[in-house]
């Protein structure tokens, strides 16, 4: 199918692809830049990530064409990161730091900017202060005076390569509304094996719910739910502090993300197949009963809560998306919907019936799957339903979509909510 343009929403984006160029625009995180300054950190890292050992000034001595030291002033210097050190972790502090006399100067080249720093009271170590730059070669020149001269000297290193560098996306948008049901997943752009580091990185506060639970679908996707919904007309800050985290293998988190958004209006409708209608709710009040028309016996229409992935005024059915070749039985020319809200990435929607299909809403299910209305019906769907409401189907004869097409995590258990074994009824 053609995608529309959304409406009032940046979450149904499907699965997330590794885009090692994007750019975070400051409407939504998306993938981050390989070479971006590494800044910002928002969290305290473990030391055991990736931490630099120490080198001693002669091996630093012997890595590179430095000035020659004074005979009479040699003191012992240590340089963390130690000389011609590889993927270093660009959080981890660089400092010098000598046994006899002070630090007078420390310059560190090879990045964008002159990294800064600090000298401790005694004058003996030099600390950096900030992050480094990924994928950047660096060079620290030193010069420690005491009371027989001036030793100078240096060192080199490099960070992390880009190809172990760690982007991810967020599947909310900062300051944009979403409904009571919206669940949240972060895209990690490379495997995730220290998950229980990562999720303790991953803050979500606000939202008038008590701590929620994640829930991996694959090495790279995570999902977080409160046990219950959000509470209407609050807001939700995720804060996802993986700057220098080790995801594993080596790969290092390039960036923190921190995204608020709106929880709107409590909103759900509730379909039946029985009666053919759809019930819609405001705040727990029921303001419209409506017909509908369902998936047909060949194409029945999944049950369970399902969560509205995206909206769209027009939007282009092809019966091609669905597998079906001009002279099938089910096969019908490209038409363009209107008032479309998509429930499942496989193509379940809410949309207003076609003309011809109007004398069989509220008697018979005519669908490939989706949930038709008639024009009233669904433009007030269209207008009052957003981004992260809950449509629930029942009595259809049929199962539920897979959770993970679409955003399915309300038919799980919360019991079972981490257990990536347990089976429902998809």
């Amino acid at each position: 199918m053609t995608e529309p343009t959304p409406k009032n929403h940046g979450s149904g984006f499907g699965r997330a692809t590794h885009d090692r160029t994007a750019h975070n625009d400051g409407a939504s995180f998306g993938l981050t830049r390989r070479r971006a300054l590494a800044g910002g950190a928002l969290g305290v890292f473990s030391a055991a990530v990736l931490s630099a050992c120490s080198g001693n000034e002669q091996a630093s001595k012997d890595s590179s064409a430095s000035a020659s030291p004074s005979k009479t002033f040699s003191p012992q210097v240590t340089v963390t990161p130690e000389a011609n050190a590889k993927e270093v972790n660009p959080v981890v502090p660089v400092s010098v730091t000598t046994a006899e006399g002070r630090m007078s100067e420390v310059k560190i080249s090879g990045g964008k900017d002159d990294v800064k720093g600090h000298v401790s009271e005694d004058g003996k170590t030099w600390t950096s202060d900030g992050n480094l730059e990924f994928d950047t070669n660096y060079t620290i020149k030193y010069t420690v005076t005491g009371d027989k001269g001036e030793h100078q000297s240096q060192s080199s290193f490099a960070t992390v390569v880009a190809a172990n560098e760690a982007d991810a996306k967020i599947n909310v948008q900062e300051g944009k509304t979403y409904g009571t049901g919206q669940v949240i997943q972060i895209d990690f752009s490379e495997p995730v094996t220290n998950k229980d580091d990562i999720e303790k990185s991953i803050t979500v506060t606000g939202g008038g719910a008590a701590p929620g639970l994640f829930r991996w679908y694959s090495d790279t996707m995570v999902r977080y739910r409160p046990q219950d919904l959000w509470a209407p007309n609050s807001e939700v800050t995720i804060e996802a502090n993986i700057l220098g985290k080790d995801l594993g293998n080596g790969q290092i988190g390039n960036q923190n993300y921190k995204v608020t958004f709106k929880i709107g209006e409590k909103h759900y409708a509730f379909v039946d197949n029985n009666t053919k209608s759809m019930k819609m709710y405001v705040n727990d009040n029921m303001v419209r009963e409506a017909p509908v028309t369902l998936g047909s016996k060949d194409w029945p229409s999944v049950t369970g809560k399902l969560v509205i992935l995206e909206q769209a005024k027009k939007y282009k059915f092809d019966a091609k998306t669905l597998g079906l070749k001009k002279g099938d039985e089910h096969w019908y020319e490209p038409f363009e919907a209107t008032n479309t809200s998509r429930l499942t990435d496989s193509g379940a929607f809410v949309h207003q019936a076609e003309p011809s299909a109007y004398n069989v809403v509220g008697v018979a299910n005519i669908s490939h799957g989706c949930i038709g209305l008639l024009p009233d019906d669904a433009e007030f769907f269209f207008d009052t339903f957003e981004v992260g409401d809950i449509v629930e189907t029942q009595n259809t004869d049929y199962g539920q979509a897979n959770p993970d097409n679409g955003y399915g995590d309300w038919n799980i258990p919360w019991e079972h909510y981490t257990d990536t074994s347990w089976h429902g009824n998809w």
